[in-house]
């Protein structure tokens, strides 16, 4: 019996070797276009998860004051367990009841959060060095932190409301960017 259909195949060219590299460089050119930078996408995700921290982090702290009506104070912190004077927010932050009010932890004041370094993003406020909430729920002082990147287009604002409000944007409360 013969087979008309193997005897095609061994006439049959095939691709050469050129052939083939050409087909693999444009795959891996429409590959290159079609699939974003892994880099923005890490630095995207920092400072997103850093944001998404603080703001978690603020709102706890409105709401434990509210709920034991004792005021809230947070502060960077490098140690976890007393306030940095001028310190940087990325070096880390806590949470903790002052009864005394007077925006230092001492040793018989609770610590209710502590939140992480963050190395790879910047987190700045403004020059007073920390935040209070009241056991109405209301901020002082108000204002934005400015959470930032390598990459400025990816920076996002904090924004604390007098009322104690707080949210996350990309924009900062005037409208325009978010200066780093």
């Amino acid at each position: 019996m013969r087979f008309p259909f193997l005897s095609r195949a061994r006439n049959s060219p095939g691709f050469s070797l050129v052939e083939t590299l050409v087909v693999l460089i444009i795959i891996a050119g429409v590959l290159g276009l079609a699939v974003p930078d892994s880099s923005n996408q890490i630095i995207a995700k920092e400072v997103d998860v850093a944001s998404g921290r603080l703001f978690q982090d603020l709102q706890f702290a409105r709401v434990h004051s509210i709920r034991r009506g004792v005021p809230v104070v947070l502060c960077p912190s490098e140690d976890g367990t007393s306030c940095l004077l001028g310190g940087q927010w990325q070096q880390g932050w806590i949470g903790f009841e002052d009864f005394n009010r007077d925006e230092r932890r001492d040793h018989a004041e609770k610590i209710l959060l502590v939140g992480p370094l963050t190395t790879s993003v910047s987190v700045k406020w403004r020059s007073r060095n920390w935040l209070r909430f009241s056991p109405d729920g209301e901020a002082w002082p108000n204002g934005h932190f400015r959470i930032c990147s390598s990459d400025l287009s990816k920076a996002r604002a904090v924004i604390i409301y007098r009322t104690g409000r707080v949210r996350v944007d990309n924009r900062s409360p005037s409208g325009g960017p978010v200066l780093c």
